[in-house]
C-alpha cells in the first residue's frame, strides 16, 4: 500500500520536555505521571490560546506548531512560567526545556510533521538548561527588534547532525506573554496595508504580445531577471522559475496559483516588442483574493530594458514596504553589458539552458559566443559560456571543453570579480577536474557574494559528495533546499547522503519529503524526465515497486538518449533488486556519454552491487585515467 504524499508549509515549531523526568519516574511513578498530565493539559490550553496546534505528545515531551515565531515564543514562555507554578502540586517545582525553530515542514495525513525544522527544534531543546526557552538564530533574527523580548546569546553550538549555529535564550515579562489581538480582517485592510503584509511573491512568465509571437525567450528573460532580483531580497520568499513558469498560458485562477505555489501575491506582465521599442505592462495580484494591488506600464526604447527591469523590481520592493541593505541594492539588478543585441543572445542562451539536453546546451554555447562577439566585455555571457562548457564536458569528458570552461570563467572573473555565477562556473570546472579544495574556495566566494544563489549551494554540495566530504555535502544540500524549497533535487540527494552516512531512519524521512517534492514538481512539469528518473529511485526506496517501474519507463520514454536520465533509471532498478536490468542500464548510460567516476562509486543505490564483477568493471570504465 502506497504512503500518503506529504504537503508542505513554513511554520514555527517547538519541542518542550520535563527536566529530570526519568529520575522522578524511577523514584515516584505516580508523581511523574502527574507531571505529564500537567504538561499535556497546559500545552493544549496554551497552544490553542496562541493560535497554534499541538502536533503530538511523546512521553514527557510535546511538539507544537504555530503560524508565526512571535506566537510560538510567547506560547513557549507562557508554558514555561505556568508549568513551574502548576508542578508544585506534584511535590516540588519542576522545570521545562524548550527549543524553538522556524522552517519548512512536511505534513502527514495524520497531522504529524516531518523535516529538518522539527529535528533542529528537538536538538535545540536538548541544548537548553532547565527553565530555559532557547531559540535558533533564524527565530532570533525575526524577533530581535521586538522590545518586549530579551535575548542572551549562548554562542555557537555544535548540535548533532546540524552545522554549528548560534543559540539564544529568550525571556519575556509575564504580562507581555499574552496573545496579541488578531489583525483586522484582510477584507477591511487598505490596499497599502495589504501590500505591506505580503512576504511571498511568485513571478509568472510574461506574455509575448509581439506581432510575430517570437519573443518568448525575451519575455522569459526579463521575467527571470526580475524574479532573481526579488529572490535576493531578505524577508521575501520567491519560488523558483521552474515552478512559476509552469503556469505559462494557463487559465488557472490567481488564488489557485497562489495556493499551489504557497505565495500571497503574483507578479504578472506582458511585453510587446517592435523594432527598437518595447512596451511592458506589469501588475501585482493578491493571490489570496484575486484582485489587483498595483500595475504600471512602461513605453520605452529597447535600450532602456535594463532600467525598466530595475524599476519594476524596486516598485515591487517599495510597494511591499521592504527596504534593501546596501549589499542587496548592489546585487539587485546589475547588467554587465549595455549592448541590447548581445543581451538578447544571452537571454536566448539562458532559455536554451532550461531544456537541459546535450543539444540545447550546445546551442546555448553558441548563443553565449555570439553575445561575446558583440560585446567581448560581457561578463555574464562569459559565465554562461563557462557553464555550458562545464556541462558539455560532463557529458563526454572532452578535455578541450574543460579548458574552455576554465578560460571562460577566468575571463568572466577578470571582467567582474563579484559575479557570483562566474565563481560557481569556476567551482564546477575545478570539481570536474577533481581539484576539490580549489573548487570549494570558488563556491564559498559565490555564496559570500550572493547568499541566495541556489546553484552555489547545490553544485558545492555535489562537489563535496564526490570528494567524500559527506557531512558538508549534507549541510549544503540542506542549505540549497532552504534557498529553494520547491526544488526536488536537493531533497532527493539529501536522502542519498544520509544513507551513505548510515542514517537510515532519517534517510527514509528525507525520501518521503523528496517524493512529495517530486510529485508537486511533476504536477506542474509533466514532461521532466529527470524528475521521473530521480523520483523512481525514491519510490523504490519507499517500497512503491510498481510505481517506481512506471516512473523509470516514463523517464526513458521522454529522454531515451540522455545519459543522466538513464543512469538514474539504472539506480532505481538497482534499488528494486533488478540486478541485470540495472547493470544493462548503467552500461547504456556510459555508452551514451555518462561520466562520474568520482560519483558513482559513492552512490548508495549501488550498495548491493559493489562487489558484483560487472559493476566493478563498469565503475572502472568510469574512472578517469
Amino acid at each position: 500500500m502506497e504512503e500518503t504524499l506529504l504537503s508542505r508549509r513554513l511554520v514555527a515549531v517547538w519541542f518542550a520536555d520535563i527536566v529530570g523526568y526519568s529520575a522522578r519516574a524511577a523514584e515516584d511513578e505516580t508523581g511523574a505521571l502527574r507531571l505529564v498530565e500537567i504538561l499535556q493539559t497546559l500545552s493544549r490550553e496554551i497552544v490553542r490560546r496562541y493560535g497554534g496546534r499541538v502536533v503530538k505528545f511523546l512521553g514527557d515531551a510535546v511538539l507544537a506548531e504555530f503560524p508565526s515565531t512571535d506566537l510560538a515564543v510567547r506560547a513557549a514562555v507562557a508554558l514555561n512560567i505556568e508549568y513551574a507554578d502548576k508542578s508544585i502540586a506534584s511535590g516540588g517545582v519542576h522545570r521545562l526545556r524548550i527549543g524553538v525553530h522556524v522552517g519548512d515542514v512536511a505534513v502527514g495525513a495524520d497531522g504529524d510533521l516531518y523535516g529538518d525544522a522539527v529535528n533542529v527544534a528537538a536538538r535545540i531543546q536538548g541544548a537548553a538548561e532547565p527553565g530555559q526557552v532557547v531559540l535558533s538564530r533564524d527565530v532570533w533574527q525575526q524577533l530581535r527588534s521586538r522590545r518586549e523580548f530579551r535575548f542572551q546569546s549562548l554562542g555557537d553550538r555544535s548540535l548533532k547532525g546540524i552545522a554549528p549555529t548560534t543559540l539564544y535564550v529568550v525571556t519575556l515579562e509575564e504580562k507581555a506573554a499574552k496573545p496579541t489581538p488578531h489583525r483586522i480582517a484582510q477584507a477591511n485592510q487598505t490596499t497599502e496595508e495589504r501590500k505591506k503584509a505580503i512576504r511571498s511573491v511568485a513571478v509568472l512568465p510574461f506574455a509575448d504580445l509581439s506581432a510575430e509571437g517570437d519573443q518568448e525567450y525575451f519575455c522569459d528573460g526579463v521575467a527571470e531577471e526580475i524574479l532573481n532580483a526579488l529572490a535576493r531580497v531578505g524577508g521575501l520568499h520567491v519560488p523558483a522559475r521552474t515552478s512559476c513558469f509552469a503556469f505559462r498560458g494557463t487559465s488557472v485562477d490567481a488564488r489557485a496559483i497562489g495556493e499551489r505555489l504557497g505565495v500571497e501575491a503574483l507578479l504578472e506582465g506582458s511585453i510587446r516588442k517592435a523594432r527598437n521599442r518595447v512596451r511592458i505592462i506589469v501588475q501585482l495580484v493578491d493571490a489570496r483574493h484575486g484582485d489587483h494591488l498595483w500595475s504600471e506600464r512602461f513605453d520605452r526604447e529597447l535600450e532602456d530594458i535594463f532600467a525598466i527591469q530595475d524599476e519594476i523590481a524596486h516598485s515591487v520592493i517599495t510597494g511591499l514596504g521592504l527596504s534593501l541593505t546596501s549589499r542587496e541594492e548592489r546585487r539587485l539588478l546589475t547588467s554587465s553589458t549595455e549592448n541590447v543585441q548581445a543581451y538578447e543572445f544571452y537571454l536566448r542562451g539562458r532559455k536554451l539552458f532550461q531544456k537541459w539536453t546535450r543539444q540545447n546546451i550546445e546551442f546555448a554555447r553558441q548563443m553565449f559566443e555570439r553575445a561575446i562577439k558583440l560585446d567581448p566585455d560581457f561578463a555574464g555571457a562569459w559565465a554562461g559560456l563557462a557553464t555550458a562548457h562545464v556541462h558539455l564536458f560532463s557529458w563526454k569528458e572532452c578535455e578541450p571543453d574543460l579548458q574552455k570552461a576554465r578560460d571562460a570563467s577566468m575571463r568572466a572573473l577578470a571582467l567582474d570579480p563579484e559575479l557570483a555565477e562566474a565563481h560557481v562556473a569556476a567551482g564546477q570546472g575545478l570539481s570536474m577536474d577533481q581539484r576539490y579544495a580549489e573548487a570549494a574556495a570558488e563556491f564559498e566566494k559565490a555564496i559570500e557574494l550572493d547568499p541566495a544563489l541556489f546553484d552555489a549551494y547545490y553544485y558545492y554540495a555535489r562537489s563535496c559528495f564526490k570528494a567524500g566530504d559527506l557531512e558538508n555535502a549534507l549541510q549544503l544540500f540542506r542549505r540549497a533546499q532552504s534557498v529553494r524549497p520547491e526544488d526536488y533535487q536537493p531533497s532527493a540527494l539529501i536522502s542519498l547522503v544520509l544513507r551513505q552516512l548510515g542514517r537510515r531512519d532519517e534517510a527514509r524521512g528525507a525520501d518521503q519529503i523528496a517524493l512529495a517534492s517530486v510529485t508537486r514538481h511533476l504536477d506542474l512539469n509533466p514532461d521532466d524526465a529527470r524528475a521521473y528518473s530521480l523520483g523512481a529511485g525514491v519510490l523504490g526506496r519507499l517500497g512503491h515497486v510498481e510505481r517506481a517501474k512506471q516512473w523509470s519507463e516514463q523517464a526513458l520514454s521522454l529522454a531515451s538518449d540522455d545519459d543522466a536520465v538513464i543512469y538514474n533509471a539504472a539506480c532505481a532498478l538497482a534499488v528494486l533488486g533488478e540486478i541485470d536490468r540495472a547493470l544493462d542500464a548503467l552500461e547504456l548510460a556510459i555508452d551514451a556519454g555518462l561520466t562520474g567516476g568520482d560519483w558513482v562509486p559513492r552512490d548508495p543505490d549501488w550498495e548491493r552491487l559493489r562487489d558484483h564483477p560487472r559493476f566493478q568493471a563498469l565503475a572502472k570504465r568510469l574512472s578517469r585515467s
